[in-house]
């Protein structure tokens, strides 16, 4: 099966996502937004994305026209899957939107009948979540020089009001997690999340819609 497998700008269950398509036996050319590449990233799974894909499609070079949305309508793909996807994507799904990779994705997609598969982020009233490097404050003793932002390759560390991470700049790359000696650099630290009134509203529209499926979680995917 030839799948398009778009990623959106949500790290809550992403690691999941590219743990199924890495066991995928089909063929998978996998789409990033601009949010999504940028996550992706963040978490250090940007690499392990490119390695597995046939093809990895990135927002940042379709332009303003999204070129590769074409290819729906010649379906050289069986299906489009959307994992992660944002409250935002959701958003835009249901209210007949297009104006991003994505949700171009999408709509091409129902355009050429083609079957749509959505893991949204937000399917309960709470969930939990991991976040990516962060610095505890808490622990932090503000180390003049701080051994982790001195051993950062990419820079990310920056002083403010209190020492910051630019995630932008950060691969997780987890040397810094290493070298603070107050174990005040982490990454993975467990948070819960809650969704908003609008999002779950969105979300039941969304599974009104005919030729989209919504599941609930990465592992649903498995029997794509």
């Amino acid at each position: 099966m030839r799948i398009l497998w778009c990623i959106t700008g949500a790290g809550h269950l992403l690691q999941e996502c590219v743990e199924v398509i890495e066991k995928s036996q089909d063929e998978v050319t996998v789409a990033l937004s601009s949010a999504g590449e940028e996550v992706a990233r963040t978490y250090g799974l940007f690499d392990r994305i490119k390695k597995v894909a046939v093809e990895t499609i990135l927002e940042s070079e379709q332009g303003s026209s999204y070129p590769v949305s074409g290819r729906m309508a010649k379906k050289e793909y069986d299906v489009l899957v959307v994992a992660p996807c944002t409250a935002n994507t959701v958003a835009k799904t249901v209210h007949g939107i297009a104006d991003s990779l994505a949700s171009n994705l999408v709509a091409q997609a129902q355009k050429s009948e083609i079957p749509i598969v959505i893991l949204p982020t937000d399917f309960e009233e709470s969930q939990k979540t991991k976040i990516p490097v962060t610095i505890e404050f808490e622990k932090c003793q503000n180390c003049e020089p701080c051994p982790a932002m001195e051993a950062c390759p990419n820079l990310a560390f920056y002083r403010a009001e209190r020492l910051r991470i630019n995630l932008l700049k950060c691969n997780a790359c987890r040397k810094c997690i290493l070298l603070c000696e107050h174990g005040a650099v982490t990454f993975g630290k467990e948070v819960t999340i809650k969704s908003r009134e609008i999002d779950l509203k969105n979300l039941s529209d969304l599974k009104k819609i005919q030729g989209i499926k919504a599941v609930r979680n990465p592992e649903e995917l498995y029997s794509l």
